[in-house]
């Protein structure tokens, strides 16, 4: 499978923009199986541009991406724009000054409509602008204002990507070691979701951004109050909803969400029938998962939907899975049929940050698995 590459690796809240910048540009073309008739694909990914702290380390970063959709025959392209701000470099314009190290804060945000002519070389050397841009969505991954704790900027962090073209899809854990009860596992997803095959003219809004983090997001009276980033009564701030860069009709950075398989949430967090009460259901503790009938585990694709628009897309190589007799990394193995691989792997995440896009889904039970990789047997 030639277009996408699968990373885990160890950095620093400190050196996190440097090494994602390693990860998502420093290499020329994706992992290919020739012997399976696959051939090689460029990476589109690249700097637009950045800033260092006088130490070379990246505080600001803004990578630019090229999605493709649509089919071979006839391909659409867009370029779209993913801004990361480090606070454990660069502090936080808020009021009132958290009172602790934000050690392990980025800011997130949509670009889009560069302003001025195409630059001819990368990375521009003046900070660009930009007609649009969205909300920014906090990422985060450990409870900064935990006591006691020896974490800090220099403390290790657990980076797991996978970089397609079309979009990153990342988890960060904040490392265990110190500390067992401040980390966080954090997930974010940046750029294209995969469209239908109705809809595979889907280029031009179709930018999704959704982040973990801590901090409760605000919501739509304090982003109306501030107006900066307001784009009306639906503004996504990306935490617990799903951000889009448009919806079909051209309305901008609205509010979208998850969809997927699953049976009904645990009871206390499940709909009130009127006669009927709560109608959670109760997993039993240790039968549950895998199934008695196939020996295997239950997972979904996760759509995206908005209220009034419906049904867009998927997630890009991510899937759903119960938080049920299942621990954090473990390894989903899915045969598959039909391609020149197969088995795909996909690596589970425990993701358990306060703020995340599963609080509006239908089952806040839900973790999620990234591919890790595909086998040729």
């Amino acid at each position: 499978m030639a277009n996408f590459k699968y990373v885990e690796t160890i950095t620093t809240s400190q050196d996190l923009l440097t090494k994602l910048k390693e990860e998502v540009t420093g290499f020329k073309s994706f992992p290919f199986e020739s012997t399976a008739s696959e051939t090689q694909e460029q990476n589109l990914w690249e700097v637009f541009y950045e800033e260092k702290d006088s130490n070379d380390r990246v505080q600001e970063l803004i990578l630019r991406g090229v999605m493709t959709i649509g089919t071979q025959a006839t391909p659409i392209t867009k370029k779209f724009y993913v801004s990361f701000i480090n606070h454990a470099l660069v502090p936080r314009v808020v009021a009132p000054v958290p009172a602790y190290e934000e050690h392990s804060t980025l800011t997130v945000q949509l670009l889009e409509g560069l302003e001025g002519s195409e630059p001819t070389t990368l990375p521009v050397t003046t900070r660009p602008t930009f007609k649009l841009t969205g909300h920014p969505v906090l990422y985060q991954w450990a409870l900064e204002n935990y006591t006691p704790t020896d974490r800090n900027k220099e403390k290790p962090v657990y980076m797991y990507v996978n970089v397609m073209n079309n979009r990153l899809a990342m988890v960060l854990v904040a490392d265990p070691a110190v500390n067992f009860l401040d980390y966080k596992k954090s997930f974010l997803y940046a750029g294209a979701l995969k469209p239908f095959k109705y809809n595979l003219n889907d280029v031009d809004g179709n930018v999704m951004l959704t982040a973990g983090a801590v901090i409760e997001e605000p919501d739509i009276s304090q982003i109306a109050k501030t107006g900066t980033y307001y784009y009306g009564q639906y503004t996504s701030a990306g935490n617990n909803t799903l951000q889009m860069l448009k919806t079909k009709s051209g309305i901008e950075f609205q509010q979208h969400y998850p969809s997927f398989i699953t049976q009904a949430p645990p009871k206390g967090k499940a709909y009130l029938d009127p006669e009927l009460g709560d109608t959670g259901l109760e997993l039993e503790p240790q039968g549950f998962q895998a199934s008695k009938w196939t020996s295997k585990y239950h997972l979904s694709p996760i759509y995206v939907v908005h209220p009034y628009e419906g049904y867009r897309g998927q997630f890009d190589n991510c899937i759903a899975v119960t938080k049920h007799n299942i621990l954090h990394l473990d390894e989903l193995i899915i045969d598959v049929e039909g391609k020149s691989w197969n088995q795909e792997v996909y690596r589970y995440f425990d993701t358990d940050t306060a703020q995340n896009f599963m609080n509006l889904s239908a089952n806040q039970r839900m973790g999620v698995a990234i591919l890790k990789e595909v086998r040729y047997l």
